[in-house]
């Protein structure tokens, strides 16, 4: 799926526009902020502020919605939406847009990735994702927790452990009564006396 950076290029290349155009379009202070801007979002989309990418938004006369996340056309007007109380409410994700919508997004693209998946994601991920939040980062988290936090397979694990620590339980019976046994024949034998000489 293509990220910020695929659809700015997208759009230099639609309008035959030079990285120098945008950036003056887009009220930059000096020629090359764009290209700044590119590479920063080619190694960490989070990296950028979301007022950066609102400008070239509107410098663009794009959609945010559509170069933020890829929903929707370069064409269409963006909704005046503030943040609504429950993102309100998390100061720590003043720098993640519409997480909610981002959720639903993914959860509409993989309905195949189970609901302890998307529970995982949405209970932690507030947490550690900044800057953008797409629904192709949702995705690539669902998918590793999916992995990692299948019951089936934690349910596997555990009874290969239990089974485990039986065998390890048994192995030290058979030991600790082999040394009992041991110790009870040898303190059952005759003794002997010194060896004479």
């Amino acid at each position: 799926m293509a990220g910020v950076a695929d659809r700015i290029r997208t759009i230099l290349e639609e309008r035959g526009w030079s990285e120098r155009e945008l950036g003056r379009r887009s009220g930059f202070a000096t020629p090359s902020q764009l290209n700044g801007v590119l590479r920063n979002l080619e190694r960490d989309e989070g990296a950028v502020e979301r007022a950066t990418l609102k400008r070239i938004a509107r410098g663009a006369e794009v959609s945010e919605r559509w170069l933020l996340l890829g929903e929707g056309a370069p064409g269409d007007e963006d909704s005046a939406r503030g943040p609504t109380s429950r993102e309100s409410a998390r100061p720590h994700m003043m720098n993640a847009i519409g997480f909610d919508d981002a959720l639903a997004e993914a959860k509409r693209r993989e309905p195949k990735i189970r609901a302890h998946a998307w529970e995982a994601v949405a209970g932690s991920s507030r947490y550690i994702l900044r800057g953008i939040v797409t629904p192709e980062d949702i995705i690539k988290l669902a998918r590793v927790a999916e992995e990692l936090a299948d019951p089936a397979r934690i349910e596997a694990a555990l009874e290969a452990q239990t089974a485990r620590v039986r065998e390890l339980e048994a192995q030290m019976a058979r030991e600790h009564a082999a040394k009992k046994a041991a110790a009870a024949k040898k303190a059952t034998a005759p003794k002997r006396g010194p060896r004479g000489r």
